[in-house]
């Protein structure tokens, strides 16, 4: 067993599917991967095989029956310290929203686009959250309690974008006048809700 490093959020992933699952094959984790709502999870899914390969090696995984692979007690071990307190802050703050990032340089558009844009957005986001909310189902479906719970996040995480979309929406249609204070009104208006 090689001298381990600091496992990555995806190799930590990794391990904790294995320890839901169960002993199974890198297929079932790398399936698991590409049909997930998340977008982190299903852009990584095809990294499942070379990620499950370098948990075996640090010993983080080991060979079950046949083609199988298990949580090893180094694997359980090290899941613990990850899942467990403390959360450090960069985690906290970590959450990655392109429609956010584009809305910095709505300026690159004129005010039908950024409307348009906006518009768009909040189809696909309520078109996510119902989709978030049958993910409910399915993970009672599967037994996985902790995931209908994350899950209950992912709807409202959803719900607020669409808050503040539709917020946005307003503001850009009636701007605040320029010789105002924008931070004052738009937190005046966050308070008052």
């Amino acid at each position: 067993m090689e001298k381990i490093r600091k496992l990555s959020t995806i190799e930590m992933t990794v391990l904790g599917i294995a320890h839901l699952r169960g002993p199974c094959n890198i297929y079932a984790i790398y399936k698991e991967l590409s049909s997930s709502a998340s977008t982190y999870h299903e852009s990584r899914a095809g990294t499942a095989y070379s990620v499950s390969k370098r948990l075996l090696k640090f010993g983080r995984r080991e060979q079950a029956e046949g083609e199988a692979v298990r949580i090893s007690a180094a694997g359980e071990e090290a899941l613990r310290e990850w899942v467990g307190p403390p959360v450090r802050l960069k985690d906290v703050a970590f959450s990655v929203d392109l429609i956010r990032l584009r809305f910095f340089f709505l300026d690159a558009l004129n005010i039908e686009s950024r409307l348009k844009f906006i518009d768009s957005s909040l189809e696909g986001l309520e078109e996510f959250e119902k989709r978030a909310i049958d993910l409910i189902a399915s993970n009672e479906e599967v037994g996985d309690y902790y995931g209908t719970l994350a899950t209950v996040s992912l709807v409202l995480e959803t719900r607020a974008r669409i808050e503040w979309l539709r917020l946005a929406r307003g503001w850009l249609k009636n701007p605040i006048a320029p010789q105002g204070s924008w931070a004052k009104e738009i937190l005046a208006a966050l308070t008052s809700e």
